[in-house]
């Protein structure tokens, strides 16, 4: 009985390899899609952060103070001042058109109010339609008014008769420090490129797998797949996923290795942790893929519904935007996708360090997905099978 199973599990896992060698659509889609989208996001991101972000300066002030403040601004790595300009409706101008991203105004009082220990205002004007643009310009900003204007008050105290450490704690009664834990270079790229190839993983492994089954019924073979089975709907299900689930298995190991170390991502925590996580992953798209795609009979129109879901999942898997600020019934149906323990604990792992007993909610939350996919799909393909034959003897 166990070897008249194990023949029909391996019957159907040589008629998917075959099957897929001869359908050109679901041969791309996981053999060919996960690696060029992979290397292309990768690519666009690489540079990871930023760098020189233009902006214009309006000096009212022509002091020398004023001309040390850009000096110092334009040397920061985050910004370069990008133009002179006369007055603030020509910097208004070069924003509305994109040659710049800020405006930095310097008032007629700037180096007055700063020598005489008075507060000296220094307007920011922002492109925060591109927020992440404008978070840089702000903090380059920031740093460099502070250091410039903490340097100027220390000299001014210090002129009053104050000495040097009596003044620096006039000026800086209170020191904030910021220790940046998991990304010190705030790096866009290591950031986002990491979500975007388990989001890769996760829809190539499900529009190829649905492609394959919505075949099935299309071409009306779901009767010969049974039979070749042995009559066992364990085996058309594990059969028919387990090249799928080989086959991403080794992309997710070369993604997590070579891909890391090509475009410089780190990797902090437990390996093993992340291996145990990724099948289980995997387990419960594969079964989440073949259960949807039963309800298709056609190939097309399978892909069709799938392919729009990428961008969906990947916004309700918390990636981009706290599950915590979702409304409840937006974040009770993302806790029915893979994706979403999965990048929780995926991010934990490979960016802040994380070992197994940090995700152990994680584990058990792909577990029971992995289960009820498992269930729900046998139940729906018996139906099928079972419902296939019967129509074949009549």
């Amino acid at each position: 009985m166990i070897r008249s199973k194990i023949s029909g599990w391996w019957a159907v896992v040589r008629r998917e390899v075959r099957r897929i060698h001869a359908d050109t659509n679901v041969f791309l889609v996981i053999l060919v899609a996960p690696l060029f989208y992979a290397f292309f996001y990768g690519s666009i991101y690489s540079p990871k952060s930023e760098r020189d972000v233009p902006v214009a300066v309006v000096d009212q002030d022509h002091s020398q103070v004023a001309r040390d403040f850009i000096r110092y601004l334009d040397s920061h790595q985050l910004v370069r001042v990008a133009e002179p300009v006369a007055d603030f409706a020509a910097a208004r101008e070069a924003l509305m058109q994109m040659r710049v991203h800020g405006i930095i105004y310097i008032p007629e009082d700037f180096s007055r109010n700063l020598k005489s220990g008075r507060t000296a205002h220094l307007p920011v004007y922002l492109n925060t339609s591109r927020f992440l643009i404008a978070n840089d310009i702000s903090k380059a900003v920031n740093e460099v008014s502070g250091t410039m204007g903490g340097a100027i008050r220390l000299r001014y105290f210090e002129s009053a008769g104050y000495n040097p450490e009596q003044a620096r704690e006039i000026v800086e009664p209170l020191v904030a420090e910021q220790k940046a834990l998991f990304n010190p270079t705030d790096s866009y790229g290591d950031f986002l490129i990491p979500g975007l190839l388990v989001m890769i993983l996760q829809q190539t492994l499900l529009i190829g797998l649905a492609e394959s089954m919505a075949r099935e019924r299309e071409d009306n073979t779901l009767k010969d797949l049974y039979r070749l089975s042995g009559k066992s709907t364990w085996a058309v299900m594990s059969g028919k996923g387990f090249f799928y689930f080989m086959l991403f298995l080794a992309y997710a190991l070369f993604f997590y290795t070579v891909l890391f170390a090509l475009f410089r991502i780190p990797f902090r925590g437990s390996i093993t942790a992340l291996a145990a996580l990724t099948a289980l992953f995997l387990l419960a798209v594969i079964y989440l893929s073949l259960f949807l795609s039963s309800f298709f009979s056609k190939k097309m129109v399978a892909m069709q519904f799938l392919v729009f879901t990428s961008y969906p999942l990947f916004l309700l898997s918390g990636y981009s935007w706290p599950l915590d600020a979702m409304p409840g019934v937006v974040r009770g149906f993302s806790a029915l996708m893979p994706c979403t323990p999965y990048l929780q604990a995926f991010v934990r792992i490979t960016q802040m360090g994380a070992e197994w007993r940090h995700v152990g909610g994680e584990l058990l939350h792909l577990a029971i997905l992995a289960l009820i996919g498992l269930g729900m799909t046998r139940w729906r393909l018996r139906r099928l099978l079972h419902a296939a034959v019967s129509e074949d003897k009549r």
